[in-house]
């Protein structure tokens, strides 16, 4: 399997999923930025987006988010696939934006997917983008964090190994802690996945160490 590997501190490229963020999509919530910043390794990334939530509870938005660091893949399982040890002198995204959540009054979270990228192996991809909007204080810039991560699909069926046909193959269920009478459950086995909004708790995201930045990102419930 190949990966690209980014020379920013980002989110894992790994996805937890299941029922973490029980905050709703509400009608009239927005996040927007145009934020321009560099982290350790000294190159300017520049982030332009958009996101509003519908009447109806969708979400519409755009996002742009360019990087002058220069990106190697890694061939992570040692499979040689085509494009392996490629080197990318920066890169871009461009994502439809289609869900937002906000929590905490001042921080959102988007997701969305990459329609146009200059490593075509991005194109298609879902991006998370997690904003915090801090204000005018200079003392307390704004923060964002981002990642990238495939579809994840589901090709095993759970089965006991010792039953040459197992009754239970094929059935469906709701895993829940019986301690808990608010546990809503997870679906089992689980599904093929996409990374959204749900995918992870607000409080997991780190924000990026930036070491300078200039602009303003604006989060409105």
């Amino acid at each position: 399997m190949k990966s690209i590997a980014f020379t920013f501190a980002a989110l894992t490229l790994l996805i937890i999923v299941g029922p973490t963020m029980a905050t709703a999509q509400t009608a009239g919530q927005s996040s927007n930025g145009i934020y321009q910043f560099y982290l350790d390794d000294k190159t300017a990334k520049n982030l332009d987006y958009n996101a509003k939530t519908q009447a109806d509870g969708t979400t519409v938005g755009q996002m742009y988010l360019s990087d002058e660091a220069l990106i190697s893949n890694q061939d992570v399982d040692g499979t040689k696939e085509p494009g392996s040890g490629d080197r990318y002198n920066g890169f871009y995204i461009k994502a439809d934006l289609d869900e937002l959540v906000i929590d905490n009054k001042n921080q959102a979270v988007m997701s969305g997917t990459v329609r146009d990228s200059s490593i075509i192996n991005l194109i298609g991809q879902r991006v998370l983008l997690t904003v915090e909007d801090n204000g005018d204080d200079p003392k307390t810039p704004d923060k964002l964090t981002w990642g990238l991560y495939q579809f994840v699909e589901r090709r095993w069926t759970p089965s006991d190994a010792e039953l040459k046909d197992d009754p239970g193959v094929g059935l469906r269920w709701w895993a829940t802690d019986a301690e808990r009478k608010d546990d809503v459950g997870i679906p089992q086995p689980k599904q093929d996945e996409q990374a959204s909004t749900r995918s992870f708790p607000v409080s997991t995201y780190a924000f990026v160490n930036m070491y300078r930045g200039s602009g303003d990102i604006v989060v409105q419930p």
